[in-house]
């Protein structure tokens, strides 16, 4: 029996957050049953939003345990950060070359900037939410459908070691990360591809700096 997809969409962006705030820890089974429960909806549509997130690595499916919530190595951090670093450098490029083109996305832009002069440096789930928007935003820059497909299947990864890394950075320079984001800004409006290039990197690599915390 097909059902809507709108539900499918609807739990897998549930789930998805609920991995990324927490509740639902790493290691920690889903139950198709409890979670449709929780989410007013029937089976069907969790257990497809359940297999989604197994193809994009979020869930692992196992023996005799079912749908869990995956653990992440060092390693695949690694190579979640060295990925987006790439993808973020030539979506850069191109971004510089579609100012005009994208003026909806620049506005989009700006008012991300904005919420993040509002951000606390503790409330790591907004911190989240905006730095999400901002580099999703600027990957569309590039006009390339397929590149948002990747960077956002990639995020998978990431966004679930965000809050985990930056609650491990002084306040303060939390703060200072998320006010970099207007500079980045500034350099694309500019047209200024060598040092958009520069701050996307720098700012990566101080996310990334959280590794080293944490081993």
């Amino acid at each position: 029996m097909d059902y809507p997809e709108s539900l499918q969409e609807y739990a897998v962006k549930e789930i998805t957050r609920r991995i990324q705030t927490g509740e639902y820890p790493v290691g920690s089974r889903l139950v198709v049953q409890k979670i449709a429960e929780s989410l007013n909806i029937s089976n069907t549509p969790v257990q497809a939003a359940i297999n989604h997130l197994a193809a994009r690595g979020m869930v692992e499916l196992m023996p005799r345990r079912g749908a869990v919530v995956r653990d992440f190595s060092m390693q695949d951090i690694r190579n979640y950060f060295d990925t987006r670093i790439m993808m973020e450098c030539y979506a850069a490029k191109r971004a510089v070359q579609n100012v005009d083109r994208f003026p909806e996305i620049i506005s989009e832009l700006k008012e991300a900037v904005d919420q993040f002069d509002h951000v606390p440096p503790t409330d790591l789930e907004a911190a989240r939410i905006v730095e999400t928007k901002f580099h999703s935003l600027m990957v569309q820059m590039a006009g390339n459908p397929q590149l948002d497909r990747l960077y956002d299947f990639n995020w998978s990864v990431g966004s679930v070691y965000f809050i985990f890394s930056v609650g491990k950075v002084a306040p303060e320079n939390f703060q200072i990360s998320l006010l970099e984001h207007r500079y980045i800004l500034e350099a694309l409006l500019a047209r200024d591809e060598d040092r958009l290039e520069f701050l996307i990197q720098d700012h990566l690599r101080f996310l990334k700096k959280a590794l080293d915390w944490h081993e």
